[in-house]
């Protein structure tokens, strides 16, 4: 498998939305910035890990 087939796999799909109130929701903003967090930070081997590679990303330059 290459990273790009990995990377897809730990997406996740947003539900089709009728009304605005949904869109809007706290769990459907959370897949935009879920699905924009890098392969690395997504499989990381420990919630620590996680945290540390989280932090670099939101305040650093967003690379790893």
């Amino acid at each position: 498998m290459e990273i790009d087939e990995l990377e897809s796999t730990k997406k996740i799909r947003k539900s089709q939305c009728l009304r605005n109130i949904k869109k809007l929701s706290f769990s459907d903003r959370t897949v935009d910035i879920w699905n924009s967090l890098n392969y690395e930070i997504v499989t990381a081997e420990s919630v620590h890990k996680f945290m540390e590679k989280l932090e670099k990303w939101r305040y650093g330059d967003r690379t790893l």
